[in-house]
């Protein structure tokens, strides 16, 4: 490929089709198999391959610096995926107690979310995740693992209460951001997966996912990491 990704452009292959997720406008390309294969080839002389990089590069998703670019990734070719997956907050651990500072305290972070995501895009709101990871420091706080269970509760029974849906992307901030307040490092994904297509948002600490299925990092590609 004679090009590179822009910093929020993220790029993977899957069974040799391209997808491309584009933060800023929190959307998807995604091209068939000879789409893929004339782009990878990069053959100038190819009409329809100046037509696809000419669109991306008016879509500001292809660059030809190298400077803060993006690389192309690859899934695993034995990558599971799941199937007629619909992401709900019941799968999240129903035993745990529900307590009232956590739930208000989730509430809160969801509205300002939803707020940051209208008025500032999906990108701002990633931007400013990767800022607060970067300076991470310090020792989490004690009695950390009843905080993130406590608060996943609160972030369920929010999501119940409030008058728009909660999806897992928002859920998941909300929990890497909940995690940054307690000086936990915590990592941030969102998979994809071609047939039929979805994207996941979840988050790992120490590599256990946190209130999903435990097998995310198996079957589903990562797209975004953070």
């Amino acid at each position: 490929m004679e090009f590179t990704f822009q910093p929020h452009a993220h790029a993977i292959l899957i069974d040799n089709q391209l997808v491309i997720l584009d933060e800023k406008l929190d959307t998807y390309l995604i091209f068939n198999e000879s789409q893929t294969t004339i782009l990878i080839k990069g053959d100038r002389d190819c009409n329809e391959y100046n037509e696809i990089r000419h669109e991306l590069s008016s879509l500001n998703i292809i660059t030809d610096s190298i400077h803060n670019s993006n690389p192309l990734t690859k899934a695993n070719d034995d990558y599971e995926g799941i199937d007629n997956y619909t992401w709900r907050i019941k799968r999240q651990n129903p035993r745990q107690p529900v307590k009232l500072l956590p739930t208000m305290r989730a509430c809160v972070d969801l509205l300002i979310l939803k707020v940051t995501i209208a008025l500032g895009g999906l990108e701002t709101c990633l931007n400013s995740m990767r800022a607060s990871k970067k300076a991470l420091s310090g020792n989490p706080v004690s009695a950390w693992h009843e905080s993130i269970e406590s608060y996943a509760q609160g972030v369920r029974i929010a999501s119940l209460v409030l008058p728009f849906k909660v999806k897992c992307l928002e859920s998941s901030i909300c929990l890497f951001k909940h995690a940054m307040r307690n000086n936990k490092k915590c990592d941030f994904f969102i998979g994809v997966q071609l047939y039929d297509f979805l994207s996941h948002a979840w988050i790992e600490i120490n590599g256990e996912v946190i209130a999903d299925d435990p097998h995310l990092s198996r079957k589903l590609p990562k797209i975004l990491t953070i």
